[in-house]
């Protein structure tokens, strides 16, 4: 039995740079079903509640810390096997969508996130110090800058927000909701404002050297998802967004097998 639990927490032997897993609170095991999956960014609801960071969609009990179900499982496989993905050489984004207060919330997170230096990774007087984890915090506290002369966050702004001048070391991230934005699901061809819309919203953040993401995407099986992703991914969006870990995996492996036999 310890076998096989111990077996069960492995990442998979291929990592997917554009895989993003949302929705943590829909997985039995969302840390490593999102690792075994081969995510390489993955979304995590967070409170901050009397001093700790605590996981879940609604106020958590309070053994649920983040520093538990998250940091620490990481921490371990990094000090065991030297990284998260051994064929990714980048750091993974742990995304953690604030549900608590934004002003209060910030100081408990950057706190609960200092213990853990050469694993996460933070910005010192603005330059970048990569370590195995990066995190991005999003929901309350999406769209604020934040900086310090030692800080360990990034933000994650809006898409939509194109006129705006924060720098990619404050905000590496920019996402925002499909349906608010596009009203194509994927069946037919995509309207030509809209696929010139895409292309702008993208060419604009990588200008910045910001990744883009969009949530609530089409995520039913069938055609019409599978169109959606392969054009996200033609107009360069960086992470794909969805609660099908295994559905997206399979795509992507597909499409890179697809690739490498033309």
């Amino acid at each position: 039995m310890t076998t096989r639990a111990a077996d069960l927490r492995q990442p998979a032997a291929t990592a997917l740079p554009n895989a993003h897993a949302h929705a943590d609170s829909r997985h039995r095991r969302p840390l490593w079903d999102a690792l075994a999956a081969g995510f390489t960014s993955i979304e995590v609801d967070v409170w901050a509640v009397r001093g700790k960071v605590l996981v879940g969609h609604t106020i958590p009990r309070p053994w649920r810390t983040l520093q538990r179900l998250y940091l620490d499982p990481i921490t371990t496989l990094v000090h065991e096997k030297g990284c998260v993905y051994e064929d990714f050489d980048q750091p993974i984004v742990l995304m953690l969508d604030v549900k608590s207060d934004a002003q209060r919330s910030r100081p408990v997170i950057e706190e609960a996130l200092a213990p853990y230096e050469g694993v996460v990774s933070h910005w010192r007087d603005a330059e970048f110090v990569p370590g195995p984890v990066t995190v991005v915090v999003s929901g309350n506290l999406s769209s604020i800058p934040y900086d310090a002369p030692r800080r360990w966050t990034g933000a994650d702004g809006r898409v939509r927000a194109t006129g705006g001048d924060i720098p990619a070391e404050v905000m590496p991230l920019r996402s925002d909701c499909w349906p608010e934005l596009f009203s194509w699901r994927g069946r037919g061809p995509m309207p030509t404002g809209e696929g010139d819309l895409l292309e702008n919203f993208v060419a604009d953040a990588h200008s910045r050297g910001q990744r883009v993401r969009f949530w609530d995407t089409p995520d039913r099986r069938g055609r019409a998802r599978d169109t959606v992703w392969s054009t996200l991914l033609d107009a360069g969006v960086d992470l794909i967004d969805t609660d099908d870990l295994r559905g997206l995996r399979a795509f992507l492996l597909g499409r890179a097998r697809q690739s490498a036999a033309e």
